[in-house]
């Protein structure tokens, strides 16, 4: 027989109303001797069923759920639920990369799965999940025929449950660069040196917005810009871009992206810090009709937004306007769960004043289909955009539309 853990009152409703997640302090009871990453059946304060979960006493989230009910857990269950997730998919166009697997979200605590064309990477965050990692490879290469199967599994998370980072080849073999298709531009990246699992497949709508409102000639800059996808899509479409990160094998991509496409006479990169390449650019007088903030999450805990985070969107946002003409218009992401949307309208909000211009706000933005988020899942909701158009000081746009602009022209 399983062993059960029994929460207490408040943990119970909680978990029957979907939530995920059971922490030490709601925890009643452990009967039995489960081992670190075991399958266990989770009981209420009554002893009544709620469902079975991962358990692992020493994470600092000891239980994650599985099922609701005490249906049978074995290779099957997790193929199923593969396919489960992969269906969701199906709206997916126009790329040929797409994240199949995404955690909670798709009932698969833990589990991270993207697709880059014939490869699949394959991120594994907890205990449990780690134990069904030959059965989760082996449905894989059943479900989708893969060329390849890569690990990328080198995530802080892995640590609080007490495994090591793990990189490498699962299966078959991954090409290096592998290319991601998106709207008819071409992506060389990597897998195996990437960042997160080599692509920002939760961008693609934003990008696929830029892409549409930009006008030829534009002036584009992309911040913390990766491998260039904002700019190269923003090219396509007539603009030129400037592209500032700090590692130089990403510009490096860049350079080569924009030569396959046939855009590098539009796209140039700026090595260095985010901050000080800004700066520099203001102290050279340049001006942007677009600014692209896509910043790395910088926060692990809600602490660390109060404790100088903060002021750092605010200094970022300060720069951005800044750099921006009239009537021109500032995506600003946020990656990280523990900001909030109201604390980047906030940093956003402070930053204008201290330029002087007023903000029409332009659109918010979440992640894509392919990254879900559940209603009773906060923490699944976690990438925030907040799209703005700067407005000079007496409120009105530096850009006047033509007639051709207006409804009635």
């Amino acid at each position: 027989m399983k062993p059960s853990v029994i929460l207490k009152p408040n943990a119970g409703r909680k978990l029957r109303n979907f939530y995920p997640w059971a922490f030490h302090d709601d925890i009643a009871d452990i009967q039995g001797d489960p081992e670190p990453g075991a399958i266990v059946l989770v009981r209420d304060s009554s002893g009544a069923m709620i469902g079975q979960a991962f358990y692992n006493p020493g994470a600092s989230i000891p239980i994650r759920m599985l099922t609701r009910g005490e249906e049978r857990l074995d290779a099957g269950w997790f193929r199923r639920r593969l396919m489960e997730a992969a269906a969701r998919r199906r709206e997916i166009r126009e790329t040929n990369a797409v994240r199949l697997v995404h955690g909670e979200a798709d009932n698969l605590p833990g589990l991270i799965v993207d697709r880059y064309g014939e490869v699949l990477v394959v991120q594994i965050r907890n205990m449990g999940m780690e134990r069904w990692r030959e059965s989760i490879v082996e449905a894989l290469r059943e479900l989708f025929a893969p060329r390849g199967i890569y690990e990328r599994s080198d995530v802080e998370a892995r640590e609080d449950e007490g495994l090591e980072p793990r990189t490498g080849l699962l299966w078959g073999e991954a090409p290096d660069p592998v290319e991601v298709l998106e709207d008819g531009l071409v992506f060389e990246t990597s897998v195996v040196r990437g960042q997160k699992t080599g692509f920002y497949l939760d961008q693609r709508d934003n990008r696929r917005r830029l892409r549409g409102w930009v006008r030829p000639g534009d002036q584009v800059l992309d911040v913390y810009g990766y491998i260039g996808p904002f700019a190269l899509h923003a090219a396509a479409a007539g603009a030129t871009a400037v592209v500032i990160d700090k590692d130089p094998w990403a510009l490096g991509q860049v350079e080569r992206n924009a030569l396959r496409n046939g855009l590098a006479d539009r796209v140039t990169v700026r090595l260095g810090d985010a901050l000080e390449m800004m700066g520099a650019l203001l102290a050279e007088g340049r001006r942007f009709d677009w600014v692209v903030l896509d910043p790395p999450a910088m926060v692990k805990r809600r602490v660390e937004w109060e404790r100088g985070v903060r002021r750092r969107f605010v200094e970022m946002a300060r720069l951005a306007l800044g750099l921006l003409k009239d009537g021109g218009g500032l995506f600003f992401s946020s990656c990280a769960y523990w900001i909030r949307l109201e604390d980047l309208m906030e940093a956003v909000r402070l930053a204008a004043s201290d330029v002087g211009c007023r903000l029409r706000v332009r659109d918010v933005t979440y992640q894509p289909l392919d990254h879900p988020w559940i209603l009773q899942i906060p923490e699944t909701l976690y990438l925030k955009t907040l799209i703005v158009e700067k407005q000079s000081a007496n409120g009105s746009d530096f850009v006047r539309p033509r007639k051709a602009d207006l409804p009635w022209g």
